[in-house]
């Protein structure tokens, strides 16, 4: 393994890299429309169906499915705007991967902020209405911080299965170490493999860990606790 290491140092190094930048990238980008639509879905039960249903699509489709269906419209837009060819939106490579990886993202930090926001308790809601605080006063000094916790776990849930899913964008010419992973398996070469595979595992170990110490952090400053008996915050 070092000797092959040493041998692929530079690619390595940047797949490595490429690989951070299309997980991390993706999933925070998911975080902002995942958070609200987790609350349209809380405040508007009539849309909730309608919307978890369609993030429920992207996350049941497999991911290679996805990815060869985003091929074609990428493809004819690019052939169509060269400017959007220009800055790397085509049928293969980074835009398709990000894309996919994104949509992966929005079910569990939509579902975690709805759970989030539906735990809160009624009576204080209640409290803040008739205290004359209006809906956007209760949202950010309320509801939201009350929430966090569980929109976190969400954020936790997406980042770490973005680590694993980002393999595959290795697939379609996007990079990251499923390109290693890809050609080792290609030349049969196992100790390719392993060199790809292993820094995947520790990462989406190390972000889970780092992200799991963050979130108890976040629920004692916040002073919420969940109790799985009780079903409220």
């Amino acid at each position: 393994l070092v000797r092959e290491f040493g041998v692929i140092r530079e690619t390595f190094l940047a797949e490595f890299w490429r690989h951070l930048l299309l997980s991390f990238s993706s999933a925070t980008l998911a975080i902002l429309p995942g958070v609200l639509l987790g609350y349209l879905c809380w405040r508007r039960p009539r849309v909730r169906e309608w919307i978890l249903g369609a993030v429920n699509v992207f996350q049941v489709a497999p991911t290679l499915s996805l990815l060869g269906l985003l091929m074609i419209p990428l493809t004819f837009l690019a052939l169509t705007f060269p400017a959007l060819a220009a800055v790397g939106i085509r049928g293969v490579g980074f835009a398709p991967a990000f894309i996919v990886l994104f949509l992966y993202c929005l079910l569990p930090i939509t579902a975690n902020a709805l759970a989030g926001f539906t735990q809160v308790d009624r009576d204080i809601l209640d409290s803040a209405t008739a205290m004359g605080m209006e809906e956007r006063q209760i949202l950010a000094r309320i509801a939201f911080p009350l929430a966090l916790p569980l929109i976190f776990s969400g954020i936790r849930t997406a980042l770490t299965q973005n680590i694993g899913n980002t393999i595959l964008a290795g697939l379609i010419g996007g990079g990251g170490m499923g390109a290693l992973i890809f050609l080792g398996l290609s030349q049969s070469a196992t100790d390719l493999v392993i060199l790809g595979t292993l820094p995947v595992v520790v990462l989406a170990l190390g972000a889970d860990s780092i992200l799991h110490w963050f979130e108890n952090k976040l629920r004692t400053r916040m002073g919420v606790s969940n109790d799985p008996m009780d079903g409220r915050i």
